[in-house]
């Protein structure tokens, strides 16, 4: 019987030195795992920063195409108006932008383009600013379509300087978009 109690002695020695061995492996596997959840972590952060400039960027085209529909009954709006409103109704994305219509600028952390365009009920032509299409329009600009558009790229991973090192970030385009009818 001695026999058999050495054996479980020798069993329980040898589970005590294997539990020993696991916290070890246990580390490695989150050293492995680590890295990867940080990326999936960090991707989802971006894909959220991505829809929140989206959404901003189309509420700010709403609140701007709201503001410019009254452009046949206040001569005081104009296209610096309208861009300023869009700007403004478009808070955190276009943070420091200026009101220049169809030129590329940098703010808001990407480069955006802001454009304007009416459109008289025939179709034809199209107009890139309230003040050349009411110069055009001999009975005036109501009932004509006004499209207010904002296109523009966002880094990936904003806040990370790599320039320096060469490297570049990957973009999300992001654009917003409304047209409403001149009253």
């Amino acid at each position: 019987m001695p026999r058999v109690s050495e054996a479980r002695a020798r069993k329980k020695a040898a589970a005590a030195v294997a539990s020993r061995k696991r916290p070890a492996q246990a580390l490695v596997e989150l050293a492995l795992l680590l890295p990867v959840l940080l990326i999936m972590l960090l991707g989802m952060i971006d894909l959220g920063r991505g829809l929140v400039f989206g959404v901003s960027v189309q509420q700010g085209a709403r609140e701007a195409a709201r503001i410019g529909a009254a452009a046949a009954l206040d001569t005081t709006v104009t296209d610096a108006v309208v861009l300023q409103r869009f700007i403004a109704a478009s808070a955190p994305a276009l943070v420091g932008c200026g009101p220049t219509l169809d030129s590329a600028q940098q703010c808001g952390g990407g480069t955006w383009t802001f454009s304007i365009k009416l459109t008289p009920p025939a179709g034809s032509p199209s107009y890139s600013s309230i003040a050349a299409a009411r110069a055009s329009a001999s009975q005036g600009i109501a009932g004509w379509r006004l499209e207010v558009t904002s296109r523009g790229s966002v880094s990936l991973l904003g806040g990370f300087q790599t320039g320096a090192a060469g490297l570049t970030l990957g973009q999300i385009s992001v654009q917003g978009d409304a047209v409403m009818v001149v009253l």
